[in-house]
């Protein structure tokens, strides 16, 4: 019973610091993913007096990826039942040039006012439309959210080193006689030291299952799924390879770390 008491006491700050990793990472992906499809959604439509040629727009504007054309045949179209055909043709020529701009990376607010003002002050358009407000509540609130997680981490890694440091010391304590024992007997430092590692491996191990087992059922609950459609976000799956083995491997080094610091504090 106290050694499943001395196991949990290492298990959870592990679990804990390990899901706020994975939370945190989780976040800069879904971050990453909702900006690449906003930028492919997302679009500046400008007004210009004449055509506009793409690398013209590219060499004087950055950050534009393409240039298209808007056809008025629509509007025109609508028209045809109302004027003559002639007039149509007279109004196609008087009709200013529509273009959808986009962008290479999706911009924040400041920067599409950037890339609003340098439109305008090329000359090459007469007006500007950004649509800014519309696409960026979601974003921002996602990058707030990346940014809390990341806090938060430090955080958590604080409170788990002072819990682990406190965990192994009670580890050091409870085998400090066989371990002098050892000593005595010309024993090398990682043979006196190795049941304290043994126990940290495994520890990390345990973590790092539980996390992994939350982060693959997690997403495929109905409640989280339909919560992250209303948002038009998508959570990537959890890789039961790349990402665990991470997770187990900063799990490791974090345990190792932590056993080698407190045997090096009580060895001076």
């Amino acid at each position: 019973m106290k050694s499943l008491k001395n196991h949990l006491s290492v298990i959870f700050p592990l679990f804990v610091l390990l899901f706020s990793l994975q939370f945190a990472f989780l976040t800069q992906k879904i971050v990453s993913d909702y900006a690449q499809r906003l930028t492919q959604d997302y679009s500046i439509i400008v007004v210009a007096p004449k055509s506009l040629e793409e690398e013209v727009v590219k060499s004087r504007i950055g950050g534009i990826k393409s240039v298209e054309e808007i056809s008025s045949k629509i509007v025109l179209d609508r028209l045809k039942g109302s004027i003559s055909s002639q007039n149509i043709s007279l109004l196609k020529l008087a009709l200013p040039k529509f273009y959808s701009l986009k962008l290479e990376v999706f911009p924040d607010s400041k920067e599409v006012e950037k890339i609003k003002d340098r439109l305008m002050e090329s000359k090459l358009v007469t007006r500007v439309e950004t649509f800014a407000k519309t696409h960026t509540k979601i974003y921002k609130m996602l990058v707030l959210l990346k940014s809390i997680s990341f806090v938060f981490l430090i955080f958590i890694l604080i409170i788990s080193v002072l819990l682990m440091f406190k965990q192994m010391r009670i580890w050091l304590l409870e085998h400090k006689e066989r371990m002098d024992i050892m000593t005595l007997f010309g024993a090398p430092f990682w043979m006196k030291s190795a049941l304290l590692y043994r126990l940290a491996i495994v520890d990390s191990f345990l973590s790092t299952v539980f996390v992994s087992t939350l982060y693959v059922f997690l997403p495929q609950n109905g409640e989280v799924s339909n919560f992250a459609a209303s948002l038009d976000i998508v959570i990537p799956k959890f890789d039961t390879l790349a990402d665990a083995g991470f997770l187990f491997g900063a799990s490791l080094l974090f345990s190792i770390f932590i056993v080698s610091l407190v045997i090096g504090k009580t060895n001076k």
